[in-house]
């Protein structure tokens, strides 16, 4: 990778500095910032690769690392001097990436790995366990010259198993022929000179392993971080993991708009996270009085009839997720208010300094403070773009009307979902 962007000419040197977030979070308060810079600073000319990147996105301490990793990269001491690369399941990538409005911006470039195929990974069983053959003489006859029946059994669990969000590729082909020559080896009966893979051993531990791997993807209610609700803007915003089967979309009631959205159920937004409920009492401390009003309308929405535990849970997190991002820039606003205020203080101290020197100083304090704000311009741009994109969305779903009750609607995955939970519109029903 570090030689790939070398040769590239992004860098100075063809070397990689691989990180996890515990190298970038403290432990005590006033640490994180400081242990970001010095990995930054480390990695300089170089490839900055952050592995498991999603963990940036859970707790304080993790949160402050993400920002300041944020803030830095636009200084002058790092811009455009390193490659820095979040690294982690799509999923959770984008739930990193939704806890700071300038993340997009910063990380434009996504680079999307698919699942191997289910032919390359029985090609890469079999060369898996062809090596296998130091350590006992394996006829592996059944892989090599399989039987059409058997080989299309096996692929048809390799697609099974390469639908499902825990699916790690090569490391989990790799796991398969483990364990089916461990079941080899345990069967055997010493002194050991040749063993004989069968379809029977083959098949049972892929099946075995698309049934655990099915039922954990099935687990639904249970909590990551338990006692942690998202209440602050910069908090983490966990995801329901949702079941197997996608729930059927409710139908929709009817009304007099001009188009008609058709009901079906959304892929819920960041479907490989768990998370919890947070109880309605907790629900509703969320929202103040001098918050927008459909902060509150989402939380008193009653849950529609015929709505899964499941699908609501999800609509809840989404609600949060929702509400973090105004919180966030309705902070970035009075940050931005507060700074041009100290700009004007600024110039009015200028003004009114007594020697050159006093002015010299203000004046180079005013200057940094005016190089601050015309830096931030740029993101506020993008956000503000965001934005009226997503009143305009909005405005669209009033317009076609497929809530009744007149709910606030709630960004979830490919689509839009009302706040009451039964009414669904997909992104490609907007401008139909």
């Amino acid at each position: 990778m570090g030689k790939v962007f070398y040769d590239m000419g992004f860098i100075g040197q063809a070397k990689v500095i691989e990180c996890s977030a515990t190298d970038m979070i403290g432990q005590y308060v006033g640490q994180t910032g400081p242990k970001v810079q010095k990995l930054l600073e480390k990695a300089l000319g170089k490839v900055l690769f952050i592995d498991e990147a999603y963990r940036l996105a859970e707790g304080h301490f993790a949160t402050e690392a993400m920002d300041e990793l944020v803030d830095c990269l636009t200084k002058p001491k790092f811009a455009q001097k390193l490659v820095c690369i979040l690294a982690g399941y799509d999923k959770d990538i984008d739930r990193l990436m939704s806890i700071n409005p300038g993340l997009t911006s910063r990380f434009p470039e996504t680079v999307m790995f698919p699942h191997l195929d289910p032919t390359t990974c029985l090609m890469l069983l079999t060369k898996v366990l062809q090596k296998k053959e130091k350590e006992a003489k394996l006829d592996m006859e059944v892989l090599l010259a399989p039987d059409p029946s058997f080989k299309q059994k096996v692929l048809e669990i390799f697609e099974k198993l390469s639908a499902l969000d825990s699916w790690g590729n090569a490391r989990d082909v790799k796991s398969l022929a483990r364990s089916m020559f461990g079941k080899l080896i345990s069967a055997a009966t010493p002194p050991i000179s040749s063993l004989t893979l069968t379809e029977r051993i083959v098949l049972d531990n892929m099946e075995a392993t698309f049934g655990e791997r099915s039922r954990r993807n099935e687990a639904v209610g249970s909590t990551r971080f338990p006692a942690r609700h998202p209440l602050t803007p910069v908090s983490p915003v966990q995801q329901q993991k949702p079941p197997k089967t996608k729930p059927p979309g409710p139908p929709l009631a009817k009304h007099t708009a001009t188009k008609t959205a058709t009901a079906h159920a959304p892929p819920p937004a960041n479907k490989d996270q768990e998370s919890g409920t947070p109880p309605p009492e907790e629900v509703k401390k969320t929202t103040t009085d001098n918050e927008p009003d459909w902060f509150k309308s989402i939380f008193n929405a009653k849950r529609d009839p015929d709505i899964s535990d499941a699908v609501w849970e999800q609509l809840t997190h989404d609600k949060h997720a929702a509400v973090a991002r105004e919180r966030e820039y309705l902070r970035q606003q009075e940050e931005k208010r507060q700074e041009e205020q100290r700009i004007k203080d600024l110039i009015r101290a200028e003004e009114a300094a007594k020697d050159n020197e006093e002015r010299r100083l203000r004046e180079q304090e005013r200057i940094k403070a005016e190089l601050e704000r015309r830096r931030k311009e740029q993101i506020e741009r993008e956000i503000e773009a965001q934005r009226e994109k997503e009143k305009a969305v909005q405005k669209r779903l009033r317009e076609l009307g497929p809530c009744p009750a007149g709910f606030h609607w709630i960004k979830q995955g490919r689509g839009y979902r009302c706040a009451g939970g039964s009414h669904w519109l997909d992104d490609a029903q907007l401008w139909a």
